[in-house]
């Protein structure tokens, strides 16, 4: 059955805790999932969009091994299956993680094509596999072999650093979710001159950490949204301080965006037409309750949703 999208992009970001899951359904009702934990929610919102288990999830993206990222990959795999799946380079990973490897297993007895990314990959699942700005694009950035190496031998590696960054592209609209990419791996893709460009929308590297946030970084960017998607009452309390700060001080800007964090905002939709247009919701709801598409409310620049004021005074030392 179709998933209406009505030829429109339409990307759910959802609350999750700390952790990402985004559901992507392209404007002509091709799905894609990057990252994906709490399974239940995931199967529930897809119930309500009405994708059907005897349908199969065109793309399955796995950002790295950390399971705030792939604990619930496995099951969406057994229940839906999957056309591809990629995932991070496994480069100098020596870590043992039984989840992540089981993944790749259940990829493999089901014959799903598999990919380790190293360095770009560039698809369109609507139509060619070549960019065209009237279609639907997926950009892949991984490290290279080289990054991979070069950390590695200075003793720096951790596994963040091994995090794809993906860019969605649909006319003059550009989202970038950027996994847990460190300061590192921005580094290298600036030097490769692989994000430069503004986008429209970005979800925050590392729910908001100092690793990963920077001042700089998401103004030159320029984003008209950003999505930070984290408790910060979780066990790793992000986003930290200098992430709170960081977001405080950017949505401050004179354009006024939205800057949001999932665990006041709720699952996040937004939808783009193929002008550009676009509309941005959320659910309210928390990272242990099911979306009900059908309880959007607008959230609109004028207003704070996040409370970032009061968020980094929280984190201020007593």
């Amino acid at each position: 059955m179709p998933l209406n999208s009505q030829g429109k992009l339409i990307i759910y970001c959802l609350n999750v805790g700390q952790g990402d899951t985004t559901i992507i359904i392209t404007p002509k009702n091709h799905l894609i999932i990057i990252d994906a934990i709490r399974a239940k929610k995931i199967e529930n919102l897809l119930d309500q969009i009405g994708f059907e288990e005897d349908q199969k999830i065109d793309h399955l993206v796995v950002s790295h091994p950390h399971n705030d990222h792939y604990s619930g990959v496995n099951r969406l795999i057994k229940k839906y299956g999957a056309k591809e799946v990629t995932f991070s380079s496994l480069r100098r990973y020596e870590q043992r993680v039984p989840g992540y490897v089981g993944i790749i297993n259940t990829a493999a007895e089901d014959n799903i094509p598999m990919n380790f990314l190293s360095g770009y990959k560039q698809m369109n699942p609507d139509a060619s596999p070549f960019l065209d700005p009237k279609t639907f694009g997926l950009e892949l950035l991984g490290p290279s072999n080289q990054f991979i190496e070069d950390l590695y031998q200075s003793g720096k590696l951790e596994v963040n650093h091994y995090s794809i960054v993906a860019r969605l592209v649909w006319g003059k609209f550009r989202m970038i979710i950027a996994g847990d990419a460190q300061m590192e791996n921005w580094a290298h893709f600036d030097r490769e001159k692989m994000l430069e460009d503004p986008c429209t929308v970005l979800r925050s590297a590392h729910h908001g950490s100092a690793n990963g946030t920077q001042f700089e970084r998401i103004a030159r960017l320029n984003p008209r949204v950003v999505i930070v998607s984290s408790d910060p009452n979780g066990k790793d309390e992000l986003p930290d301080l200098i992430g709170c700060t960081t977001m405080l001080r950017y949505h401050r800007k004179s354009s006024n965006p939205i800057v949001a964090l999932t665990n006041l905002t709720g699952s996040i939709k937004i939808e783009v037409k193929s002008t550009g247009s676009r509309k941005v919701f959320s659910f309210g709801e928390s990272k242990s309750d099911n979306i009900d598409i059908n309880q959007a409310a607008a959230l609109k620049r004028s207003t704070d949703p996040t409370k970032w004021k009061d968020l980094t005074l929280e984190k201020l030392p007593s």
